[in-house]
């Protein structure tokens, strides 16, 4: 016992915490550290090196077979173009709610390369109008030798210029629902650090969301209009600090649902409470109660987005793509665990393109939420019938 204690006060600090010195950074064996650019110089040797060796070999002048390599780096482009333009067409679809109706913004989008590829596209063609002008075309020496060496050394070589970096090719990565955008990150964590805690029963005498508004209801002589937790994902990201705002006028706030304390991550009793809010439904003085607020993992995005930073750009430049993973992962989250029985997930445009003078810039929440009670009420009735 005592040796394990004496072993354990006496551990090399760096067999097990990332240590800096100075500028340089050490890392136990088991912990992962940045990769090199090493594989970038390999792929670069590789080309020069079949390069060298299809000249040798083939006994070519050095101008012909440079040309027949310049050829191949155009013609991978130029797939790559063709490839963007097929991707335009589709984009279309998309113009307003992704580019807000400017067809140059999808067009930069579409057809961004970094400036590596426009250098090598220009040189391409620059070399090849050269070599047209000064050579017999007809002379290219098109053999299997040459295409044994070419296409492996254009497959490196073209690997190094980045061809399918674009906003556009970005956008695709994350809609393809891989787990490892962003906003399906936000999502995760914001169902398993929250949402998770807070809607199902959390173990003893706690009690689910469910049970929490019920016993409200009877303490304030209230009826809610369902036993849901209303999350809001509005599309600016701008989480007022209340639902009542002067952009929501229907909107004020009543007593928070009984609190729940729950130990987790080493903090001891950690208190959640979820917010009550009552909306005027326009009715003479008929209001409905309703348990709501914002996605807060979408307030923290916003600052990462506001304040610059490594990734600024990146994140507002995609900021739609990742609002929408985040949605559909949390939405297929709650329906896969069966907690979309306490949880309403309300992802909306809360503020207009076209704003008239003296006209608050925000949409009423309340009203939305009324609106979507309406639709829940309404196949809830489909369902019985």
């Amino acid at each position: 016992m005592a040796s394990n204690e004496r072993d354990v006060n006496n551990v090399n600090l760096k067999n097990v915490c990332v240590v800096q010195r100075g500028k340089k950074y050490y890392y136990p064996k088991s912990i992962p550290q940045e990769r090199s650019s090493l594989s970038n110089y390999i792929c670069l040797f590789i080309s020069f090196g079949l390069f060298v060796v299809d000249i040798l070999t083939n006994e070519n002048k050095v101008a012909t077979v440079f040309a027949m390599y310049l050829l191949g780096v155009l013609v991978s482009v130029s797939l790559q173009l063709l490839y963007r333009i097929v991707l335009v067409k589709e984009e279309f679809r998309h113009l307003t709610s992704r580019y807000g109706g400017c067809v140059s913004n999808l067009l930069k989008n579409a057809f961004y390369f970094p400036t590596k590829v426009w250098i090598a596209l220009a040189f391409s063609v620059f070399y090849a109008v050269y070599y047209c002008c000064t050579n017999n075309v007809t002379e290219l020496p098109f053999n299997f030798k040459n295409i044994a060496f070419l296409i492996p050394s254009i497959y490196f070589l073209t690997s190094q210029l980045s061809l399918e970096t674009s906003s556009l090719n970005d956008s695709l990565w994350i809609a393809k629902d891989n787990g490892l955008d962003y906003g399906s990150g936000m999502a995760y964590s914001f169902f398993h650090g929250y949402l998770n805690l807070v809607l199902p029963k959390t173990g003893t005498e706690e009690k689910n969301l469910k049970e929490l508004m019920e016993d409200y209801e009877a303490e304030n002589r209230i009826l809610f209009a369902a036993y849901k937790l209303f999350i809001l994902i509005p599309k600016s990201l701008e989480c007022f600090v209340s639902l009542k705002n002067e952009h929501s006028p229907s909107v004020d706030e009543s007593q928070s649902l009984p609190v729940k304390e729950i130990t987790v991550a080493g903090v001891q009793k950690r208190v959640y409470k979820n917010a009550v809010y009552k909306i005027n439904t326009g009715r003479l003085d008929e209001k409905i109660y309703v348990s709501a607020e914002y996605a807060t993992p979408l307030r923290t995005f916003l600052e990462v987005v506001k304040h610059t930073g490594r990734h600024t750009e990146y994140y507002d430049k995609h900021k739609n793509d990742i609002i929408l993973q985040f949605y559909l992962t949390l939405k297929q989250i709650l329906k896969r665990t069966g907690l979309d029985e306490f949880c309403e997930l309300i992802y909306y445009e809360d503020y207009p393109q076209n704003t008239e003078a003296n006209s608050t810039p925000y949409y009423d929440v309340g009203k939305i939420i009324l609106t979507r009670i309406k639709e829940l009420k309404k196949y809830q009735r489909e369902k019985i019938e």
